[in-house]
C-alpha cells in the first residue's frame, strides 16, 4: 500500500532517519510531506535532499515550517524543490533565511506550473533588531519586488 502523508511534527529525528526514510520503495509516492518543528538546523541537507527527490513526481505539498533550516542547507535543497512537478503547496515559516535565499527559491520554482501556494518567512534582511521587530518598509518593498518578478515570469498570481 504506497505512502501518501507523512507527517512528523516537533519530533527529534536523525540524518540516518531521513536516510531511512528515503530509501522506503512506497516514498516515491509520497504526496504530503510534512515536518513541522522538526530541528535540522545541525544535520547536513543530504538526507532531506534524496527524500524530496525520492518523492519529486507525486510531491503536492510540502510543509517545512519551523525547522531552523539555514542559508547553506535550504540552497542544497533548491535543485531537489525544483523537480517538484506536482507542487501545489510549499511552506517554510519560520526558518532564519536571507534574501538571496528567497530570490533563489522565486528563481527555482517559478518554472512550477501546479505551485500556487507559498508561505515563507520574513528575510532576516527585514529586522530591525534581534528581538524581531520588522521593518515595514523592507517588507513593502519585498512585495513588490516579488510581485514584479512573478508578473515578468508570466506568473502574477
Amino acid at each position: 500500500m504506497p505512502l501518501e502523508t507523512l507527517s512528523i511534527t516537533n519530533c527529534l529525528i536523525s540524518e540516518s532517519d531521513l536516510m531511512h526514510l528515503s530509501r522506503c520503495l512506497s516514498i516515491s509516492q509520497l504526496k504530503d510531506l510534512g515536518l513541522n518543528g522538526v530541528n535540522l538546523t545541525s544535520m547536513s541537507s543530504r538526507p532531506l535532499q534524496v527524500l524530496i527527490e525520492r518523492a519529486s513526481a507525486t510531491l503536492q505539498d510540502l510543509d517545512l515550517d519551523e525547522c531552523g533550516i539555514m542559508d547553506s542547507q535550504f540552497s542544497a535543497l533548491l535543485p531537489a524543490l525544483s523537480c517538484c512537478s506536482q507542487l501545489t503547496t510549499f511552506s517554510f515559516c519560520g526558518n532564519p533565511i536571507s534574501m538571496a535565499v528567497l530570490e533563489s527559491l522565486l528563481h527555482h520554482t517559478v518554472g512550477l506550473s501546479k505551485l500556487s501556494h507559498v508561505l515563507y518567512p520574513a528575510p532576516l534582511e527585514s529586522y530591525e533588531d534581534v528581538r524581531g521587530t520588522l521593518h515595514l518598509g523592507c517588507l513593502a518593498q519585498l512585495h513588490t519586488w516579488m510581485k514584479q518578478m512573478l508578473q515578468e515570469s508570466g506568473r502574477p498570481g
